[in-house]
């Protein structure tokens, strides 16, 4: 779920990235910015590893984290931490950047609900139009990946048809799992859906069960590694 449009010209960003070069020069390329366009981007924080970049989100209220994929040395870590972030009661937007265009992780990382994919090495020349993009509230993709993007989008389907039915989903627990994804609340779920909360709870045990998982995050993880949603 994308976090409300920016209208007041201001973006207030958190850098989250493993390299501290790499995040000054991200730092200084929007200072520059600063003082060429209207449109002001104020770095609030920088973050080494995923535990940083949440407490950042948590005490700065950023509209936008820009998360690298190998944050922690670990795909799986990374999603973990974008899950999360998604997660807070102020929601931030994240835009994934790469040093490669890979695309089994665009495909996952847009699952677990980043507003954009960018390739480093598009940084300098397309930075400035997804953070703008994003803000709009639409969905950015650097134009290196669209194509892989729509071609995982179209097998995704099919696959994740072929899994609900190994797993023996309902259709209410797939809806129910789809809305878990987009980071809804129980009271959410149940209004959304026309069913009470108990109920709404009911069946997050019989997913649990099924996907064999303890917590909602793992059940996200999960759902998101089988393609389910």
């Amino acid at each position: 779920m994308l976090a409300e449009p920016q209208t007041s010209g201001h973006c207030s960003v958190v850098l989250a990235d493993t390299n501290p070069e790499f995040r000054q020069g991200l730092r200084s390329l929007l200072e520059f910015s600063n003082h060429h366009s209207q449109a002001k981007c104020v770095v609030v924080g920088e973050a080494a590893s995923g535990a940083q970049a949440l407490n950042l989100a948590v005490d700065q209220h950023p509209d936008l984290v820009i998360l690298e994929v190998h944050l922690d040395q670990s795909w799986d870590a990374t999603v973990d931490t974008l899950v999360k972030l998604k997660q807070l009661r102020k929601a931030p937007n994240v835009l994934l950047i790469t040093d490669h265009s890979e695309p089994e992780y665009l495909f996952e990382g847009m699952q677990a609900g980043a507003a954009g994919y960018l390739p480093k090495n598009h940084i300098v020349t397309e930075l400035f139009s997804a953070i703008h993009t994003i803000e709009l509230g639409h969905i950015y993709l650097s134009q290196d990946v669209l194509s892989q993007f729509f071609y995982l989008f179209q097998s995704h389907a099919q696959k994740a048809l072929e899994k609900c039915q190994r797993l023996r989903l309902s259709k209410r627990e797939q809806e129910v799992l789809k809305l878990l994804s987009r980071g809804e609340s129980n009271e959410a779920i149940a209004n959304e859906l026309f069913i009470s909360v108990a109920t709404v709870k009911s069946h997050f045990t019989s997913i649990f069960e099924k996907l064999e998982v303890k917590t909602r995050t793992q059940a996200i993880i999960r759902a998101l590694r089988l393609g389910l949603v």
